[in-house]
């Protein structure tokens, strides 16, 4: 059974910082398809690195620097084999957590071939316990494209065993 990490990123202390674990909290909410499993890792950095292989796929949600007004959501696919992990992770507001845990499972080899960021422009990162306005909207819009993108992993994968590729 293929089986798919979507992992929240952030600080719920810090507002907007609590993007992604908003969005797994919405997310738990829902029924999922089989195989898929959501975790709030906070700031958890590397330590999640090595759970990374027992994954097909991980999607990672977390706020972003970027264009846009706050609460733009932005989806980025990363390749693995050759990728550019320190491209991908430097727009995350937790560069070194983000970009070291990235970096780290690439080296170990268990960053799983498809591996998507989902990030939300914040617009206050301060210490407070909720959301703003703009992003917690975001983050009910973020629950559709995380459910599209877990769908588009399995289409891939299914894909690759009709082609015979692993």
């Amino acid at each position: 059974m293929m089986r798919i990490l979507v992992a929240g990123v952030g600080n719920r202390l810090m507002g907007d910082d609590g993007f992604g674990p908003r969005v797994v909290e919405l997310l738990s909410s829902r029924p999922l398809p089989e195989g898929v499993e959501v975790r709030d890792i906070g700031t958890a950095g590397l330590t999640i690195a090595t759970d990374l292989e027992e994954y097909d796929g991980v999607i990672f949600l977390d706020s972003m620097e970027g264009e846009g007004e706050p609460g733009t959501l932005r989806r980025m696919r990363l390749e693995v084999e050759g990728g550019d992990v320190e491209g991908l992770a430097r727009v995350t507001l937790h560069e070194v957590g983000l970009e070291g845990l990235l970096r780290f499972a690439e080296a170990l080899g268990v960053l799983p071939r498809e591996t998507y960021v989902i990030g939300c422009k914040p617009g206050s990162v301060e210490p407070r316990l909720s959301l703003s306005a703009e992003v917690e909207e975001a983050a009910h819009r973020a629950v559709e494209l995380v459910l599209e993108t877990i769908e588009e992993i399995k289409k891939k994968r299914r894909t690759l065993r009709r082609s015979g590729s692993p």
